[in-house]
């Protein structure tokens, strides 16, 4: 494991303690969290299994062509 040492802006130091308060967990675990998150968001997209993954057929015949009515009726018995 390497460490990474850093400033950081007192407003953005306050928050990140407010957090740690608040979930009972050290400082530095929220601020790895937090760069984790944030690689994962920024450039390892390629990697999420949500964005790659394949749409599941679950068998049910849909029609959209229609869809501005269901959406758009003033007819709320069908909710």
């Amino acid at each position: 494991m390497k460490y990474v040492q850093t400033s950081i802006p007192d407003n953005l130091h306050k928050k990140l303690l407010k957090i740690a308060k608040e979930e009972g967990r050290p400082l530095k675990d929220i601020i790895r969290e937090a760069l984790e998150d944030w690689v994962v968001w920024r450039y390892d997209l390629t990697e999420d299994p949500f964005i790659n993954s394949k749409p599941y057929d679950f068998g049910v015949i849909t029609d959209s062509s229609n869809i501005k009515k269901q959406i758009y009726s003033s007819d709320t018995s069908k909710a």
